[in-house]
């Protein structure tokens, strides 16, 4: 068991996995479950090819928007976590994690170029680049890649690579394998939505699958109520969820970020 202190509390926590673990998890993921998921009752065509798969799904998916303002919660061990995610699109990432009775105890600031976060559990603080996140997911990643994946659009672009077509359970499958890296993407048949994606690094042993469902449209921007990710490396094995309460596109926010004085800098 071990012992964390906010200010002049204590309080004992039972952790399976490390904080630096779940630091990584909160950095990254969004959904929301407050209603059923949404079948599509239409069939795969066989006739339809690679071009217009993708075509359908950037078409149906387009994201239009300067600003998104996500309020959200999830559990962890003991302690159930609300979440305040703010972006500017393409620019900026801020997650705001609070526990009850506790306030915010971790705080991260993602930008094209650096990716920092506090945290009051062990008063310290990162600042770096995007490798630790590269690893704890399983794939290479960098802005954009982390945007995509919690507004549920593929981690890379689709018209830049060459794919395998297949259909799967009845969701379009596009899929590429090379020397050490293997793609799969999955769409449903009716909005061309993405359903899942898969990505895998053998040499580095290390792999992540990504879940959505439950997709609602905002002001002509469609965007998953549920993101369930299962990551595998080395070392770990790993998986998360996180619910939406709020979306709010196109408001007036702020993006606070300060690093509180006294915190130790870590290297990961």
């Amino acid at each position: 068991m071990k012992v964390l202190r906010i200010g002049n509390g204590r309080f004992a926590s039972k952790f399976n996995v490390s904080l630096k673990k779940y630091i990584a998890f909160l950095v990254l993921f969004v959904l929301v479950t407050s209603c059923k998921t949404k079948h599509s009752v239409l069939e795969a065509d066989t006739s339809v090819s690679v071009k217009e798969v993708i075509k359908n799904h950037k078409s149906q998916n387009s994201l239009d928007f300067k600003t998104l303002h996500i309020k959200g919660n999830t559990s962890y061990s003991l302690f159930n976590i609300s979440l305040d995610i703010r972006i500017k699109k393409d620019e900026i990432i801020l997650v705001s994690c609070r526990a009850p009775l506790v306030g915010t105890v971790i705080k991260a600031y993602i930008t094209p170029d650096y990716i920092s976060y506090y945290n009051k559990w062990d008063s310290e603080y990162f600042e770096g680049d995007y490798a630790f996140l590269s690893d704890f997911l399983g794939t290479e990643l960098d802005f954009q890649k982390v945007q995509n994946l919690l507004l549920g659009r593929t981690l890379d672009e689709l018209d830049r690579e060459r794919f395998v077509y297949a259909i799967e359970n009845n969701l379009y499958k596009l899929s590429s394998e090379r020397r050490d890296l293997n793609k799969a993407y999955y769409f449903d048949p009716l909005e061309f939505n993405l359903v899942k994606q898969y990505v895998e690094q053998k040499h580095q042993n290390r792999s992540a699958f990504i879940e959505y469902s439950n997709y609602k449209t905002y002001k002509n921007n469609k965007l998953p109520y549920s993101v369930f990710i299962f990551s595998l490396n080395e070392k770990d094995k790993n998986e998360f969820k996180v619910d939406y309460k709020t979306i709010d596109f196109d408001t007036e926010i702020s993006f606070p970020y300060n690093i509180p004085d006294g915190y130790k800098k870590i290297e990961i």
